[in-house]
């Protein structure tokens, strides 16, 4: 029940004033409207009877006192049979909460909606047993009424009878509305609850045949008495008296006829709009909409059902937003671990990185990631989240490979490992810095085959660690893996590519030492030096990070930044020429060692002697070197063991 229903309905404002009185209440208005019908019935009874004025007065007198008397009765036995649904109304009058089991809000809901028509049969019994039988015999006792006088009086209470029962059973069931409401379980454990109430098709065959019933008893004994009369005295004032008789009589059925149909219209038309209204409102997407239980019958039962429908889908569209939510985080968790990857080269940076994503979007405890020791015996904490990661990294906490803990056992069978209880499970390191841990996961951090350490994921609720969860961190700790293995290859690439920029620059800074000793100092100028000072600008001429030489420009105005970005430029292409060209020339010195050493050891080899062959080797050596004087000797020195 939401509050715009509680400010537009008037019933509900009189119950919440009266709280369990309001049954009261109610069925005092409904005896207060069925005096209508004893109004007709009697009238009925008056018009037929003939009884003297002493009779009338004695009769009427009687039927008072009988009909208070038999509405009295039937509004104690229904107080005291409902006394609990009487106090449940007044606990909610003053707001306070009921303690009662499903089983005793099911018997309270069935006492309220079986209550329009229990009433109506209450009252029939009670009209019967304290109204149409002591009447007849007042009659035929006190004041000597023959047997059509009784006929008639018969005739006419059993219309009132009908009349009675049909008008409250659907007063009642127009006045007890906000009662369903209130008195509706709400939590009934997947129990299916039913309403009590006469069914629709009940209601509509008790009105038409109360309609028909009561009209055909009211009407018809007039015309009968009337006509009789009319033809046993001949007196045309009779069929005039008749008339008007049945004209009243007509008057008051029909009047009667509308209320019934009315509150029959109403009884069934309000729920089913009220019904399609909530329908429109769920049709937009508020599943928070619920329909007014408001009729004992089909459709409050349609209704019920209704809102169990609603709320199933309500909690399974919850249940679907948490799971995308959920799915949402840990696939944002995965993106920024693939960013923190393809961005991180440092390790240590990394695995810091990783652990903070996981326990900030997937909202863990703690996280940690181990990396295997150089030695393959321990799995040593390198980087974990909190105050307890901060103490265990300080201890430089580790665990042993072949021990009994999660992280050694998924390192160890190279597959994840889930405590989704550690309270029952058997391998695993209790660490007292984690008090609140109820389930853990270890993944193996694998990488080209190897096994590189182990991420490990604490939560503070059990069974947290789902099929979507472990496939999200596998391919976490997949990605770390890769990571930590390209950031070692890149660390490896680095050092190598610095030991070769080395060992360049030593070779590039001997190679050109050398030939600047065999040629002395190279340089070029151009230009006459100023006597006066003037501004100088000195640009390095580098190779690979290795300064060869210098240029200086000397000039009237001060050199800009753009002058000197450009004659850099110049500067790194002279220096890239000037080793090209040194190379060229070691090449081409090699070249000419090369074809020396060629045209010289073919010499040799046409010679076929002995002396032949050292002549020719000395002179040539001699030659090519511009020595002056050349001695090779051929001696064999005594070796001593």
């Amino acid at each position: 029940m939401n509050n715009s229903s509680e400010k537009n309905s008037s019933y509900l404002n009189i119950l919440q004033r009266t709280g369990g009185w309001y049954l009261t209440i109610a069925i005092l208005i409904t005896q207060i409207f069925s005096v209508f019908g004893i109004i007709a019935a009697r009238y009925s009874v008056h018009v037929n009877t003939e009884f003297s004025t002493t009779q009338s007065i004695a009769t009427t007198k009687f039927v008072t006192v009988a009909f208070l008397l038999t509405n009295l009765l039937a509004l104690l036995i229904v107080y005291f049979l409902y006394r609990h649904v009487h106090k449940r109304l007044n606990d909610w009058k003053h707001n306070k909460k009921a303690v009662s089991t499903t089983r005793e809000d099911i018997r309270i809901w069935n006492q309220i909606t079986s209550l329009a028509w229990r009433y109506s049969l209450i009252l029939l019994s009670l009209t019967f047993v304290f109204f149409i039988i002591p009447e007849i015999l007042f009659q035929t006792t006190q004041l000597g009424a023959n047997k059509d006088q009784v006929i008639y009086t018969l005739l006419g209470n059993f219309a009132a009878i009908l009349g009675n029962s049909a008008l409250s059973l659907l007063l009642l069931d127009f006045f007890l509305k906000p009662t369903y409401e209130i008195l509706l379980p709400r939590n009934t454990k997947g129990k299916h609850i039913k309403t009590r109430g006469i069914g629709i098709s009940i209601k509509l065959q008790s009105v038409i045949f109360a309609l028909i019933v009561t009209s055909i008893l009211l009407i018809a004994p007039i015309g009968y008495h009337q006509t009789a009369k009319a033809l046993e005295t001949n007196d045309p004032a009779v069929l005039q008296s008749m008339q008007a008789q049945s004209l009243v009589v007509a008057i008051l059925i029909i009047v009667f006829g509308f209320l019934l149909s009315a509150l029959f219209a109403r009884s069934v038309y309000n729920p089913l709009d009220n019904l399609i209204q909530t329908f429109n409102q769920i049709e937009k997407g508020d599943l928070k909409q619920r329909a007014t239980v408001t009729a004992p019958d089909e459709i409050g039962e349609l209704s019920i059902y209704f809102n169990n429908m609603v709320s199933r889908l309500d909690s399974l569209q919850s249940h679907l937003e948490a799971e995308i939510e959920v799915r949402t985080e840990q696939l944002k968790a995965t993106s920024d671990v693939g960013r923190a990857v393809s961005s991180i080269l440092n390790p240590n940076e990394l695995i810091d990185e990783v652990v903070n994503l996981i326990t900030e979007h997937l909202g863990y405890y703690y996280a940690a990631i181990f990396i295997i020791s150089p030695d393959g015996s321990w799995a040593e904490l390198k980087a974990a989240t909190g105050e307890a990661g901060v103490a265990l990294k300080a201890k430089k906490h580790r665990l042993s490979l072949g021990g009994e803990s999660m992280v050694g056992s998924a390192v160890s069978s190279r597959e994840a490992h889930i405590a989704h209880d550690v309270g029952s499970e058997a391998v695993r390191f209790d660490n007292p810095l984690l008090p609140r841990t109820r389930s853990e996961i270890a993944l193996p951090l694998i990488a080209g085959g190897h096994v590189l350490g182990a991420l490990d994921a604490q939560s503070t609720e059990e069974n947290a660690f789902g099929e979507n969860v472990v496939e999200t961190l596998q391919g976490m700790a997949h990605q770390v893996a890769v990571a930590l293995e390209n950031a070692r290859l890149f660390q490896e690439t680095q050092q190598a590519l610095r030991e070769i920029r080395a060992s360049q620059q030593t070779q590039l800074s001997t190679a050109w030492s050398e030939r600047l000793e065999m040629q002395g100092e190279l340089g070029f100028s151009a230009g006459k030096k100023s006597a006066e000072e003037s501004p100088t600008l000195n640009i390095p001429l580098a190779l690979r990070d290795q300064v060869i030489g210098e240029i200086m420009l000397e000039g009237n105005t001060e050199w800009t930044a753009e002058d000197s970005d450009w004659i850099g430029a110049v500067a790194t292409q002279a220096a890239i020429a000037l080793e090209n060209a040194r190379l060229l020339e070691d090449s081409q010195q090699v070249a000419l060692q090369e074809r020396l050493i060629a045209e010289i050891t073919s010499k040799i080899w046409s010679s076929n002697t002995i002396d032949g062959i050292l002549k020719v080797a000395i002179k040539e050596l001699g030659n090519a070197l511009g020595a002056t004087e050349a001695i090779i000797e051929l001696d064999i020195e005594d070796q001593q063991s």
